[in-house]
């Protein structure tokens, strides 16, 4: 569950987002996320807002990485990490660049409907 939250984290935010660039495989089409038998879905919208399947909502930003921001008790937390600007709907990419332990999450595009 922890890895889940930390891969929760590569996918919502409060600041202002730099739209599309490397993030047009993900507007507009579903995000699944994975680490083990656990996975969630992530929308990423062209204004800079995110949401997910658990219920979790923020912003994002995109500079050369992902950084999802999300508002919390103690205050917008941020989690910044590699996205691959190449992945296509069907396809998936495994990384392990979202973890402090060196567990892979695995990121899938899924077109929209």
């Amino acid at each position: 569950m922890k890895k889940l939250v930390l891969a929760a984290a590569l996918v919502a935010g409060l600041s202002a987002p730099v739209l599309a660039g490397g993030m047009d495989n993900a507007i507009g089409n579903t995000v699944r996320v994975s680490a083990g038998s656990e996975s969630f879905d992530a929308w990423f919208y062209d204004d800079g807002r995110y949401a997910d399947s658990r219920g979790i909502s923020g912003s994002w930003s995109y500079e050369g990485q992902l950084c999802i921001h999300v508002a919390t008790e103690e205050g917008t937390q941020s989690n910044c990490g590699p996205w691959n600007e190449g992945l296509a709907p069907g396809d998936s990419w495994s990384t392990d660049g979202w973890s402090s332990d060196g567990a892979a999450i695995t990121v899938q595009i899924i077109a929209a409907n």
